[in-house]
């Protein structure tokens, strides 16, 4: 796919890019690390016949701090990479910057938008990660803790993607068609949690049409549905059909573009409630 001009972006509506401070940090202590074994260096050179000790306590102290200093220095670059990229919002996309290199995807074509919890907060699934992409064939953009003002920026885009992709969505349903999403079964959204490895996932088709809801297979007329819990977006999501049984029951952040789907699944809910209503 040729790659949107941002000319065609409209309106900046904001810049955001992720802090220097901890790298400065790392390298500070690093290089405080190797100097403190280049100092130990010298005093066992210096001083060694007057040492009493055993002279391999002055070498594993030197071990030691160049190990230390290594390990800052290594972390350093590691964090480096992760904070490589600037974004820039604008009114129908975002625009990654990495060095020279600029690339925009407008909301419109974004297929993924992926949501997720990681680090100190996975546990509580507070959502601190955004990852787009127009589709499989390509990666994902992550979007990770460190960036400043990081939730300014989730709540402007989530905004943005959905005021853009929802009536879309809306279009393709009304002309008689079908939107395909894809969800995660909550327990491999908690192993993700646990291990970091967020980007390799095995996905279950969620499809949606005027009149149904297929999840993976099965097909439930949207009229059945009575009980959609919509109240905790940020974790878990149970919609029942008219008996009580479970139609789905996943983590949230689980379904890709999942503020997409529910407020999709609701707006639809809605309209076949009222059409159900008998007119006073």
């Amino acid at each position: 796919m040729q790659p949107t001009p941002v000319t065609s972006a409209g309106k900046l509506l904001g810049s955001y890019g992720y802090g220097k401070a901890l790298i400065v940090c790392m390298l500070i202590l690093g290089s405080v690390f190797l100097g403190l074994a280049a100092f130990v260096g010298y005093l066992s050179a210096t001083s060694g016949q007057n040492f009493n000790g055993p002279q391999s306590l002055f070498y594993s102290t030197i071990a030691l701090l160049a190990v230390l200093g290594g390990v800052m220095f290594a972390l350093a670059l590691w964090q480096k990479k992760l904070r490589a990229a600037r974004y820039e919002v604008y009114e129908k996309g975002i625009c990654q910057i990495i060095g020279n290199q600029r690339d925009y995807v407008p909301f419109s074509e974004m297929g993924d938008f992926y949501l997720f919890a990681s680090g100190q907060t996975a546990i509580a699934g507070l959502i601190n990660n955004l990852a787009y992409r127009r589709n499989a064939s390509e990666p994902f953009r992550r979007v990770n803790p460190h960036l400043q003002k990081l939730y300014v920026f989730l709540e402007q885009v989530r905004e943005l993607y959905l005021n853009e992709r929802l009536p879309a969505v809306f279009a393709t349903l009304q002309s008689g068609g079908a939107v395909q999403f894809n969800y995660l079964e909550t327990s491999q959204v908690w192993g993700k949690r646990m291990s970091g490895d967020f980007f390799n996932v095995t996905t279950k088709p969620l499809t949606i049409t005027r009149e149904a809801l297929d999840v993976d297979g099965r097909k439930v007329a949207l009229s059945s549905l009575r009980n959609v819990d919509l109240s905790q977006w940020t974790e878990l999501v149970v919609i029942k059909d008219e008996n009580g049984q479970t139609v789905l029951s996943t983590v949230s952040t689980g379904i890709i573009s999942f503020d997409l789907f529910l407020n999709t699944l609701h707006n639809l809910l809605e309209a076949e409630s009222a059409l159900a209503t008998p007119e006073a």
